[in-house]
This record gives structure tokens, C-alpha cells and sequence, in this order.
């Protein structure tokens, strides 16, 4: 699975680039790629789209998507009757 940086290098594009793309902060795709935070859901939807690919392809969006379920196993999944 590739990771952030790997995405951005591969199309080219420095972080300013895609953050002007995403329409995020520099800064946050610096720490998002350094590991020091982890993105929110609408950051990961921005990047993902200025990238053109599946939040859920890329490896600390996957990550940051698995804590999130772990912290509430119950969003995204539909209500039991």
C-alpha cells in the first residue's frame, strides 16, 4: 500500500503543490507524511481527490480509518433492528 509521499513524488507535486490542490495547509500534509498526526477524515477526502485515488488505498489514511473504527465501532455501519 503507498503511502502519502509516495503518492505525491510519484505525480510529481510538492507538498505546497498538493496543498494548494487539496486546499489544506502545507503543514499538515508535512506532519501527516512524518507520522506526527494522524489526518482527519475530511483532510484524507481532499488529498485522496486532488490525488485521484480511494482514501482507503493509501497507507496512513488506512491506518487513521482503522483508529477511528476502533474508537467507534459503531459509525458507518448500519443500526441493528
Amino acid at each position: 500500500m503507498p503511502t502519502l509521499r509516495e503518492l505525491r513524488a510519484d505525480r510529481l507535486l510538492t507538498i505546497r503543490e498538493l496543498a494548494q490542490q487539496a486546499g489544506v495547509a502545507p503543514n499538515s500534509i508535512y506532519l501527516i507524511e512524518a507520522g506526527r498526526v494522524t489526518p482527519r477524515l475530511s483532510t484524507m477526502r481532499r488529498l485522496a481527490t486532488a490525488l485521484g485515488v480511494d482514501p482507503e488505498t493509501v497507507e496512513e489514511f488506512q491506518q487513521a480509518i482503522e483508529a477511528a473504527m476502533e474508537r467507534h465501532p459503531h459509525r458507518g455501519r448500519p443500526a441493528s433492528r
